[in-house]
């Protein structure tokens, strides 16, 4: 079968990447088909395990394939060893020369291509100031915090102007504080030099802030490609919907009339493509998507649950709610469901646990997934 032709506005392009070690043995990946536009910052994003650090590698040329190709600006380099290949990598451990000076570590790529020492220098010296680190080419890299080593890392990857940087989990090391700080960095850096960024995580609000496009991965595959937006809110599965952010995951059954049984209520909804009278379904929608406010008892989608637990989490709380039972069932058969409440409505609901609370789900916020 012919390789399909690269589009000449995607910079990378994978087709039936398979990926399996041993005879016989784990398949870490199996069909990937995926573009990379150029100059964007995509993420692979997944559980441990789901395959997104092999594929890292294996764009790298650090791990082969079993069996697919990789064309990168046009070019086949699916056989290509690592330093035939244009790219930059920051690995999770920096990866750093401890016994070199972070001028020395960034012009390491510099020297093994026999750069003359004036450009090296200058060409260090413009790395440094561009990462923040004007001033620290003569330390050692003991001398620096994690978050100095990691620019100095992301400096000498940058070092030969690569076309492709490839990001392994470069911030999992750091603390929070320092993490948040370095991701906006990081994603200002790729803006202004515009270079085609891979970055791997398994960090939702990393990837949801930093990345154009996020690739959902899991058990080797791909669940989804979309942006933050379209990931978050119109997830394409259950597990895309259940891995990013907080969800409600709900069990239920489709009439076959626009209409949900939830536990003992009745809900509308839309339509679920290819759903037959009274299917079991599962109904997803966000904490954030439930309504407290001036609701009527007799309202759209307007149900009364009970109140069993209140988390205080700043800027909100999430309270857990339980569900009126389908009648004849039993009360511990009953489903839960999480809201996401402003300070202001907390305010002015003051709702306790034990309470009944009257909530609403608007139709246009409730997702249907068929049951595999």
């Amino acid at each position: 079968m012919q390789t399909p032709t690269p589009q000449a506005e995607d910079y990378l392009s994978l087709h039936g990447i398979h990926k399996r070690f041993g005879a016989g043995g784990f398949v870490a990946l199996q069909n990937i088909d995926l573009d990379v536009r150029r100059g964007e910052l995509l993420c692979f994003l997944g559980p441990s395990g789901c395959g997104k650090t092999t594929l890292l590698r294996i764009i790298a040329g650090l791990e082969s394939q079993s069996a697919g190709t990789i064309h990168q600006a046009g070019r086949d380099i699916s056989t290509l060893p690592p330093m035939e290949r244009d790219y930059g990598i920051v690995f999770q451990s920096y990866a750093l020369f401890p016994n070199l000076t972070v001028a020395d570590n960034v012009a390491y790529g510099l020297v093994n291509r026999r750069m003359p020492r004036d450009q090296r220098r200058a060409r260090v010296a413009e790395l440094l100031t561009l990462v923040g680190l004007p001033d620290r080419g003569g330390q050692y890299p003991a001398q620096l915090s994690g978050g100095q080593q990691q620019r100095v890392a992301i400096a000498r990857a940058l070092a030969t102007s690569p076309g492709l940087l490839l990001l392994d989990e470069p911030l999992s090391a750091l603390d929070a504080r320092v993490r948040v700080r370095l991701r906006g960095e990081i994603r200002a850096l790729q803006q202004r030099l515009n270079i085609t960024t891979i970055l791997v995580t398994h960090d939702q609000e990393e990837a949801l802030s930093m990345a154009d496009r996020i690739v959902v991965m899991n058990q080797g595959a791909i669940e989804q490609v979309g942006t933050p937006a379209q990931i978050y809110q119109r997830p394409a599965t259950p597990f895309a919907a259940d891995f990013v952010g907080k969800t409600n995951m709900l069990g239920a059954h489709f009439n076959g009339e626009g209409e949900l049984h939830l536990g003992g209520v009745r809900m509308r909804c839309a339509p679920p493509p290819g759903c037959c009278a009274d299917e079991p379904v599962q109904v997803f929608f966000r904490p954030e998507d439930v309504c407290v406010r001036g609701l009527e008892a007799h309202g759209a989608n307007v149900l009364e649950a009970t109140v069993d637990k209140i988390e205080f989490l700043g800027a909100f709380s999430r309270l857990t709610l339980r569900l009126p039972p389908t009648a004849g069932a039993a009360p511990q058969s009953c489903g839960t469901l999480y809201a996401d409440l402003s300070l202001n409505d907390l305010h002015e609901l003051r709702p306790n646990t034990g309470d009944l609370l009257r909530v609403a789900i608007p139709a246009d916020r409730i997702r249907i997934f068929r049951h595999a």
